[in-house]
């Protein structure tokens, strides 16, 4: 059995047993101001999943009493002292792996601003959701800011959410209060994350829930791609006719017309030509929308002088137009290349994935060309 399905078990053992889960994040000033010393904290979170409590170690709740440095030392040692309390538990961590963002970061921190080393040790009991994710679906899993990314196709409150380069920002400014919202509201997003992947219903950029058809349980995703995949051999079959005159698909709109007929055999909720935000001084639709899924999907039918390039150009456009559909979080785009008008339509998707992609909205590619 792969590492990955070994940690989602245990994972879950934990969950299922009410064991001691608890989800850590911090907030940091940038690492490029601290190129000669461990980077300053601002605030440590910790989301029990066991309690559903939130504990939050920050210079904003500092004495009046102490100042400068000695507020930051304090939220140190709280938090060592709590890490001391929980040997027993398993510790939720989003990428604090690395030397310069880790425990041991938070260590060499202490050690740094007291010249002594903290009496709690890193916990030895760690898994990283990222990591994890990661193993589980493939590295592209998430467009890139993943995290936020992640809460954004799983709907978690994201109010207080600030990116890595906001908070690096804001700790110039020494606002300690918003940082403190940031980390807390990251250790809860981390959590949920994890309780989502352990109980098999977290939501990524390769899926977006499943569906029941015959009795089965189907990726929302997976099925949209296949349709798409069965496009052209049911097009040959609706081409021949005993009687009447042949079906021809020529143009964007005679896919649509033959692809919904596909879509609505599984899906309930089926909304065509979606009206997106005016974009460019002009209304935008989208071809369709599943919005039990938060899914849009786009149609496109190549044509000869339709290069490579210009595809491209038109997908960072419909992304623009998506972007801001509240019911929208993943854009899948179709291509039918049946004619073979593209140069390398396997290298364009993986390209086009990883470019078009945001924060906000998640985008697949898949072209057919056979």
């Amino acid at each position: 059995m792969r590492q990955v399905d070994l940690d989602v078990q245990e994972l879950r053992r934990a969950l299922d047993l009410n064991g001691s889960l608890v989800a850590v994040h911090y907030a940091c000033e940038s690492f490029m101001t601290a190129k000669d010393r461990p980077a300053g904290v601002a605030c440590i979170a910790l989301h029990d999943l066991q309690t559903h409590e939130t504990l939050a170690f920050s210079r904003a709740d500092a004495p009046s009493s102490l100042d400068g440095d000695n507020r930051e030392i304090q939220l140190l040692r709280r938090f060592f002292a709590e890490l001391e309390s929980r040997t027993d538990a398993f510790f939720l961590h989003w990428n604090m792996n690395r030397p310069e963002y880790s425990f041991a970061a938070l260590s060499a921190r202490y050690e740094y601003l007291t010249g002594e080393a903290p009496e709690g040790l890193a916990p030895s009991r760690r898994i990283d959701v990222d990591e994890l994710l990661s193993a589980r679906f493939g590295s592209d899993y998430a467009p890139h800011g993943r995290l936020e990314s992640m809460g954004r196709l799983n709907n978690q409150d994201l109010r207080s959410f600030k990116s890595g380069k906001s908070e690096a920002e804001i700790f110039a400014k020494g606002d300690w209060g918003t940082l403190t919202r940031s980390a807390s509201s990251k250790a809860v997003l981390i959590a949920n994350l994890a309780r989502a992947l352990a109980e098999g219903r977290i939501r990524t950029a390769g899926t977006a829930g499943t569906l029941v058809f015959a009795g089965c349980h189907l990726d929302a995703v997976a099925v949209v791609l296949e349709l798409g995949d069965r496009m052209l051999p049911v097009q040959r079959s609706l081409k021949v006719r005993s009687h009447g005159k042949p079906l021809t698909f020529a143009n964007e709109y005679d896919d649509q017309y033959l692809y919904r007929a596909l879509l609505v055999q599984f899906f309930a909720d089926v909304r065509d030509e979606e009206f997106v935000p005016s974009y460019a001084g002009g209304n935008s639709r989208i071809d369709f929308l599943l919005p039990d899924f938060e899914l849009a999907i786009e149609l496109k039918h190549t044509r000869a002088g339709l290069t490579d390039k210009a595809l491209g150009e038109q997908l960072v456009v419909d992304r623009d137009r998506y972007a801001n559909h509240s019911s929208a979080t993943h854009l899948i785009c179709l291509v039918f290349d049946h004619d073979g008008n593209l140069r390398n339509p396997r290298a364009l998707e993986q390209d086009l994935r990883r470019d078009v992609s945001t924060e906000r909205l998640a985008v697949t590619v898949r072209i057919y060309d056979r």
